[in-house]
């Protein structure tokens, strides 16, 4: 019995949505599929091209393919390359590329699978603002994060927020006692999950 994927299927359904569409439906699902299908082609061509000239300048660092488990190993390249079809900021695809190498200079286990599937389920979850922010919080890496001098604060703090959900930023809520009062002062600092992120993505 053949069982389509979750991404096939969701193709499927708006394939049949646009088609349903009246006088329009019918050219514009085969415009919307053809150029869909060619920014994928492109964005894959592209990203191994690039990763090419990146392996064969640090092709001593990587490891024979046998120290790795070649069953996670292929799940993980797997995945993502289907974020890497579907990723339209350059920026993060750079970083994804970053992680390819570092999958490459360090073993892939069953042990550290899950773990590794987490990040990259993080770098697909996140915003290439959501990064630069993150980084901030870095002291190795602060100096690298871009400067958006004009950003609305609460996108910030809504970033923030996002981070801390996803485990790379950690929270910590001090009272410092005055007289009369104790107010709490909440403090951010990355966390070691957060650190591991960061490493991973970039080379």
């Amino acid at each position: 019995m053949n069982y389509l994927s979750k991404g096939k299927k969701l193709d499927i359904i708006v394939e049949l949505g646009l088609k349903s569409l009246p006088g329009v439906g019918g050219p514009l699902a085969s415009i919307y599929y053809s150029f869909k299908e060619e920014r994928r082609f492109q964005r894959l061509e592209s990203f191994y091209q690039e990763l090419s000239v990146r392996l064969s300048e640090i092709e001593s660092q990587l490891l024979d393919v046998e120290a790795h488990d070649k069953e996670s190993l292929i799940a993980l390249i797997e995945r993502l390359n289907e974020e890497v079809e579907r990723e339209s900021s350059y920026e993060k695809r750079v970083y994804l590329k970053n992680f390819f190498v570092n999958l490459l200079r360090n073993p892939t286990s069953k042990q550290n699978y899950d773990e590794r599937q987490m990040l990259l389920d993080t770098l697909s979850t996140i915003t290439f603002f959501e990064f630069q922010v993150l980084l901030t919080f870095s002291e190795e890496h602060k100096e690298n994060a871009a400067f958006y001098p004009n950003i609305d604060p609460s996108l910030r703090l809504g970033a923030i927020s996002r981070l801390e959900m996803l485990g790379l930023l950690n929270s910590t809520f001090i009272a410092e006692t005055y007289v009369g009062s104790s107010p709490v002062e909440k403090y951010i600092s990355i966390s070691g999950f957060g650190v591991k992120f960061i490493n991973i993505c970039l080379a």
